[in-house]
């Protein structure tokens, strides 16, 4: 009896490794490549004081080029032509992953058809 308890607790285990490994192989494939085309400070519209800027990136994805923007980043994190890996989540926020490999989360402040 304890053989067969063991076996069925082994097989739930790796029907959960499974479970899980496909899990987070679906949500990787989120991501998608895109391309900073530029950087440029700009007055922050959500702060109180005068003179405030942040950072605002054009990122170039496949059929958009977004304007992105992080509230308290006030020095480029990204550069021109950094190729980095993105994913729209919902309220106008984007991930994006950086060359440095760092993830952080941005506001869409703006999108535009890409220059043809």
């Amino acid at each position: 009896m304890l053989y067969r308890e063991a076996s069925v607790k082994k097989i739930a285990l790796i029907l959960l490794s499974c479970l899980l490994l496909t899990s987070a192989l679906v949500a990787a494939d989120s991501y998608r490549p895109g391309k900073i085309l530029k950087w440029e400070n700009s007055a922050n519209p959500h702060s109180s004081k005068k003179g405030k800027t942040w950072v605002v990136y054009q990122l170039q994805a496949d059929t958009t080029t977004y304007s992105i923007a992080r509230q308290k980043e006030n020095k480029p994190q990204m550069q021109a032509g950094e190729i980095v890996q993105y994913d729209l989540k919902k309220n106008h926020h984007i991930n994006v992953v950086g060359a440095d490999g760092k993830k952080r989360e941005y506001q869409i402040v703006g999108q535009a058809a890409p220059a043809q």
